[in-house]
Formats: structure tokens, C-alpha cells, sequence
């Protein structure tokens, strides 16, 4: 959306570039007489934006936040992790957090490949972030650990 813009403006470059890419582009109308509002106008006049003066009529182009989106589905056929994953899983504390570089040292994995499965660990409900590292998910059942 755009709310101001002059006739040569980064806000009509990025008006451009939300065109581009599909999206739907609006602008508010201003004061004719202000230089401020000439791009608005030239990106309502050519038709490449809708008018919009208040929520309810971006409401009506958008949709609501959250609303329209597909609901999130958890993958439950997650087995247990294979390899270094494995390995990287069993060095999570139950309880506390522990660093990447601590689940390197406990698990021998490097450290470079600890970084990339944790979140792929995490993504299968294994692991989670906590505020002194990574440790197991409350969710982590495949064997039974909680």
C-alpha cells in the first residue's frame, strides 16, 4: 500500500516491484495539490493500484491476517532420527539447554553439520530453542522421551 509518493519515489519502485511479483497494490489518494500525492495519483489513474481511504477497504482487497491461510499440520509419521541426527538428538539435554558447540563435543558431530540439523530437528518436533541453547522437545515421543 501506498501512501505517499512523488512522481519519482522509492514508494513507486516498490509499487513497481509488488506488481511485479503479483501482489495486490493499493494507494491512497491525497490532496490534489500536493506534490507528495502525484505518484498515488498516477499509479490510480494508469489502474496498477486500487484505492483504499480506510481498513476495511484494504480488509476487503487483503483478507483478514491469519484467516486465509492454510491451517499448519504437523508431520506425526516422524520415525526416529538416522546417522548423525541421531546422534546429535541423544546429546539434547531433557531439561536445559546446551549450545551447538556443547552438542558438537557430546555428540563428535561437527559443528558445521550440528547447525543444520538442529532445526531440521526441531521442524520434526524433536528439539526445541530454549533460552540457554537447544534441547529436546516436550514433544520428542518416538521413544518415549519427554
Amino acid at each position: 500500500m501506498v501512501v505517499e509518493a512523488g512522481r519519482r519515489s522509492g514508494a513507486k519502485n516498490t509499487a513497481a516491484s509488488t506488481s511485479a511479483l503479483g501482489r495486490v497494490l493499493m494507494a491512497v489518494p491525497g490532496p490534489v495539490t500536493s506534490v507528495s500525492s502525484l505518484g498515488c495519483h498516477e499509479l490510480l489513474r494508469s489502474g496498477e493500484a486500487l484505492p483504499v481511504t480506510n481498513v476495511a477497504e484494504i480488509l476487503e482487497s487483503t483478507g483478514r491476517l491469519g484467516v486465509d491461510l492454510v491451517e499448519a499440520t504437523r508431520n506425526t509419521d516422524v520415525g526416529a532420527p538416522q546417522g548423525d541426527a541421531m546422534r546429535v538428538f541423544e546429546a539434547l539435554g531433557l531439561s536445559s539447554g546446551c549450545s551447538p558447540e556443547a552438542i558438537s563435543v557430546e555428540s563428535g558431530v561437527e559443528l558445521t553439520r550440528v547447525r543444520a540439523l538442529l532445526p531440521e530437528l526441531e521442524l520434526a518436533g524433536l528439539a526445541q530453542r530454549a533460552e540457554t541453547g537447544w534441547k529436546r522437545s516436550q514433544e520428542a515421543s518416538w521413544r518415549g522421551d519427554t
